[in-house]
């Protein structure tokens, strides 16, 4: 299991999916980053078939929404959960961590 860290500049996540292919998760901002994929020669190279991101309802988080790339990239926000599925067998599973500290006042 390794983390992600969304406060780091420029910070990449690898997955070496064999075959030629390498996943790539790339920090964009403070709230999203963008997966997509590249040959072992660092190529940008088209979705691969078999390639399914999912991420999950609000209020039933038993039911998986295919996310819909753009161009050759998956927009991902880092409020939300995602698998990774290739031909058919889950890769990745992203689990965000977000939590916010409330802290009140006296009236």
């Amino acid at each position: 299991m390794e983390t992600f860290d969304f406060t780091k500049t420029d910070n990449e996540y690898m997955y070496n999916m064999g075959s030629n292919m390498i996943l790539h998760i790339k920090r964009c901002n403070h709230g999203v980053a963008v997966l997509y994929f590249t040959d072992e020669m660092s190529n940008k190279i088209n979705i691969p078939d078999g390639i399914v991101v999912y991420t999950y309802d609000y209020q039933d988080i038993n039911k998986k929404i295919i996310q819909k790339a753009i161009k050759q990239d998956y927009p991902l926000c880092w409020t939300d959960n995602y698998t990774i599925e290739y031909k058919k067998i889950e890769i990745l599973s992203i689990h965000n961590q977000r939590k916010w500290k409330i802290l009140y006042h006296k009236k």
